[in-house]
């Protein structure tokens, strides 16, 4: 290309957009330019006689017609571009048709009659692509062997490359320090064995008898392997669902365990939440032994398949052979008549493989998946399930009518109703994918994209470039799936990612893969099938590429997806419903689309209370990741605020009753004792502090409250605080430390909707009673409220909580919050009306005796209670927090004495 031609050494003037389509639109990440280069015939002629014109494309005249029969013949081997083929061939037609069967060069050298013209110009005329017609498009030109070797080439190559490529994306990883230090590493995750032996060390014996009391809703334990699990607060999110842990609870489970194959994070689940050895007189029933499990393999197979005739299995192996099968062909370069580039064409064979997909998903719902999304690994849920049916029935419709189109005859686009249809099938799937959000996602701070669980150790930068390229992935496979063009495998094979990330998800369930390997596997093939069509569409590399990141900021400026794209439907109904309209108006019909968006965003703004949707996804995974400190502020005389940043476009989407874990080095290490006592914590080099934010969930920014336990040996600690005096003292403004969560479990869950025990109620008014640094989750509660009852505007919910009395109990009265924390500025206006009372119990300490000094602290707490609180009804919920003895002995006894039902602990 940068070869000189021309008299006087003349650049060729090839324009930089032609430039730029022979070199990039190849393929994905300039594979297919490499396949050219390697599949291209060694002696490739050099255009010589381009001298003999400043323009290659001559006018006539000398040389004229001997010189287009070379450029003619010469692009047989893609030496020039489509744009400049069709010239040869208007220039073609326009000699024959002027009769010049002989070429006026000067040295008189004949070219031939016009029969070797008009057979010449026939045969380039079959290599143009016609997308006009069913199966007929070509981009390479009717040199099938050419065609088939750069196919072959280029699409082994580039499956190599992006393969090359997202495994080393996925097998990247940082060591994250306490003090937020990143350094990146090659990934060392791997899977181990579940050998539950180690864990069983130092716990409590316990018998049969006792593990068998155990055995129902809110307290369910049972043994693996001899270790007894308390799994009372995760039997909601079991990923087979609770049902299962039920059958097995009260007992030994470890054979049933190992038989399923479970992920790293059932086995960790199983490791934290150890509270017993078992300890039987059965033969075969030693604690800590490892009962032996199935092969990877056997653990796909289960009877849960329909009763152990694994129809899902089956269905899934024929879908899988399919995929490759037709992606096998699309690389041989091979054509059969009447067909596309993967042999589907108008016969029913192509109809039915095509719902065979479908069928897939359907059976899929025999198996039973928990209702929200496990924070630890990617595994299916019911969300996810009903997405992904929704997703591929979509595709199968489109394919569906397309197939008609092809089927009865028609034209490519087929007509106007057509191209209704199509869209109508698009917006009945965001509509019933809106639904099933509605009715499945329990957590509005999640998504489908953004709040995948990465693996540990994964990269800033990794993690982002995943998150927004499944982002344009959704863009990708709705453009596909709508795409008229001659062949149909661009509207089927999008079908394949959402199924193969279920295959994936269940091989992480089964502990068969890492949750790494699930995010290399998903993002490869969600670029092999876009790299399928680019291999054929080159054109979708620029085209393409553009509109995606067009949609994909559109829509990060907050435009609904359904203006989004009634945008897209206005040029493609207009082109088949008024083709002479279209034809005449050409520049109306470019920028129709950016017109639509701008309507339908006034109309958002006007009637959306003046505002463009606002998308802000939870930033925080079980995981530690690292955020940077930006303030630090005294609160009282013994708290410390501390306020991190979280990334644009992000929060730390925390429900009440949520915490998280702030990690910090371990000053303690290697110490036999700390604070005059033994100390349990000397091995770790970090440890982990739970905090409850004080933040909103919605809130740019995550905020704690910290306890500032400065060294006080009058007090009984000569040494401090160990994480306390690090993130109070030792962590500065601009540092970062890991932070991971959510964990524990929503007791709030909106529109006035508290779980209490194992029961949803309806509440009108919540009363908050708290000890000490116990307050923060009262503060969260009061702040999720006022948010909730802002978003609403002016017309609040009946069912919205209004009210709110806080009761917060300190040793002194300079420990208390100040009152701007209850009612900041930006609050003054808010509909939930806060009571605040604060209670100094360091008067009851000077009674003479425990049992007095409890007495009286037990007094001073009823009548504040009887001042500040509601009086107990139905409508009625008590938050306690705090210390233990706090809570257990004189708290929850005194609210049963004062006729509460509803009382939620959150530690």
């Amino acid at each position: 290309l940068a070869q000189q031609h021309g008299r006087g050494g003349k650049p060729y003037p090839i324009p930089s957009s032609e430039l730029f389509h022979f070199i990039m639109l190849r393929s994905l990440l300039s594979v297919a330019l490499l396949a050219y280069v390697v599949a291209g015939p060694a002696d490739r002629p050099r255009h010589a006689n381009f001298a003999e014109s400043d323009d290659p494309l001559c006018e006539g005249g000398a040389g004229c017609s001997t010189h287009l029969l070379q450029l003619s013949a010469t692009h047989q081997q893609k030496e020039v571009s489509t744009r400049h083929r069709d010239r040869i061939l208007t220039q073609l037609a326009a000699l024959r048709t002027a009769g010049s069967n002989t070429d006026a060069r000067a040295d008189g050298d004949p070219v031939g009659d016009a029969a070797t013209l008009a057979k010449i110009s026939e045969e380039a005329a079959v290599c143009k692509p016609d997308e006009s017609v069913w199966g007929s498009a070509n981009p390479v030109g009717c040199n099938e062997e050419v065609y088939r070797k750069q196919m072959q080439i280029g699409g082994i190559v580039g499956t190599a490359m992006i393969m090359a490529f997202c495994a080393f994306i996925g097998t990247r990883e940082i060591k994250i320090a306490a003090g937020g230090d990143l350094e990146e590493l090659g990934m060392k995750e791997s899977l181990q064995v579940e050998d539950f032996t180690e864990t069983a060390k130092g716990l409590r014996s316990v018998g049969e008898e006792e593990l068998a009391k155990h055995s129902r809703q809110g307290d369910l334990w049972l043994a693996i392997d001899g270790v007894v699990c308390d799994l009372t607060e995760f039997a909601t999110l079991h990923p087979g669902g609770e049902q299962i842990l039920m059958e097995h609870a009260g007992r030994e489970a470890g054979e049933a365990f190992h038989e399923v194959g479970h992920s790293q994070f059932a086995i960790s689940q199983v490791r934290a939440n150890a509270v017993a050895m078992l300890v039987t007189t059965e033969e075969n029933g030693v604690a800590g032994g490892v009962v032996a499990g199935k092969s990877w393999f056997g653990r796909l197979f289960t009877k849960e398949d329909f009763g152990g005739y694994n129809v899902h299995k089956i269905l899934g192996i024929l879908a899988l052979a399919q995929y490759v099968i037709r992606t096998c062909l699309i690389f041989s370069g091979f054509r059969i008549p009447n067909a596309d580039q993967a042999w589907f064409g108008p016969d029913y064979f192509s109809l039915v493989s095509v719902w065979m997909l479908a069928a897939l998903q359907f059976t899929s719902f025999k198996f039973v998946v928990p209702r929200n999304r496990i924070l630890g690994q990617p595994m299916i849920w019911q969300e996810w399930r009903m997405h992904n049916l929704i997703f591929v029935m979509r595709h199968v419709l489109i394919f569906t009518i397309r197939w008609y189109v092809w089927h009865s005859g028609m034209g490519v686009h087929g007509s106007a109703t057509c191209t209704l249809l199509m869209y109508g099938v698009l917006f009945t799937q965001l509509k019933t994918v809106d639904m099933a959000t509605d009715w499945l996602r329990e957590d509005k701070h999640e998504s489908l994209t953004a709040t995948w669980p990465f693996w540990k150790g994964c990269p800033p930068w990794v993690e982002q470039f995943i998150k927004f390229y499944y982002t344009i992935a959704q863009f990708q496979a709705t453009l596909l799936a709508l795409t008229g063009s001659s062949y149909l495998f661009m509207n089927i094979m999008v079908i394949f990612p959402f199924q193969w990330a279920s295959l994936m998800m269940t091989l992480v369930r089964k502990n068969i893969i890492s949750t790494a390997a699930y995010h290399a596997s998903y993002l490869w093939s969600l670029m092999q099938v876009v790299f399928l069509t680019m291999l054929i569409h080159e054109s979708l590399f620029l085209q393409g590429w553009t509109v995606w990141v067009m949609l994909y900021f559109i829509r990060r400026q907050g435009l609904n997806k359904y203006g989004l794209w009634v945008g897209m439907m206005v040029p493609s109904f207009t082109r088949d419903a008024v083709p002479e309209f279209f034809a005449n108006n050409e520049n109306l019909m470019k920028w129709s689309t950016p017109m639509v968006w701008a309507l339908c965003a006034l109309g958002q703004y006007l009637f959306q209370g003046r505002a463009l949707e606002k998308r802000a996804r939870r930033y925080l995974e079980n995981r530690p990741k690292s955020l940077e400190l930006i303030q630090k502020e005294k609160v009282g005389d013994s708290m410390m605020l501390l306020r991190f940043q979280l990334p644009s476009g992000f929060t730390s989407g925390l429900s009440p009753g949520q915490h998280i874990r702030v990690h910090c080095p371990n000053a303690s290490k290697g110490r036999p004792t700390w604070n005059g006592r033994a100390n349990a914590e000397h091995i770790p080099e970090t440890l982990s502090r739970s905090y409850t934010p004080v933040s909103a969930p919605d809130d740019p920014t995550l905020d704690i409250l910290v306890k500032v336990y400065p060294p006080n040996a009058v007090a009984g600690f000569p040494d401090g605080g160990r994480g306390s005096t690090f993130l109070t003292d030792a962590l500065e403004v601009g540092m970062q430390v890991p932070v991971s969560g959510p964990h524990g479990f929503k007791v709030y869950h909106g529109e006035g909707r508290f779980l209490v025990g194992a029961q949803f109620k309806q509440i009108r008014r919540v009363a908050a009673l708290v000890g000490g640094s116990g307050v923060t989750p009262a503060m969260a509660t009061l702040r999720e409220l006022r948010a909730e009852a802002r978003a609403a505007g002016p017309k609040v919910k009946a069912e919205l909580v209004t009210d709110v009395a806080v009761l917060h109990v300190t040793h002194k009265a300079e420990d208390a919050l100040p009152d701007s924390w209850y009612e900041p500025a930006n609050e003054a206006d808010s509909v939930v009306a806060c009571r605040v009372k604060n209670l100094a119990t360091a008067g009851a300490a000077g009674a003479k005796s425990p049992q007095a000094r409890a007495n009286a602290r037990r007094e001073q707490l009823q009548g504040a209670i009887a001042e500040t609180f509601p009086s107990a009804a139905d409508d009625v919920v008590v938050l306690v927090c705090g210390p233990q003895a706090f809570v257990n002995e004189l708290c929850l006894p005194l609210l049963k004495e004062l006729g509460f039902q509803n009382v939620i602990t959150m530690w």
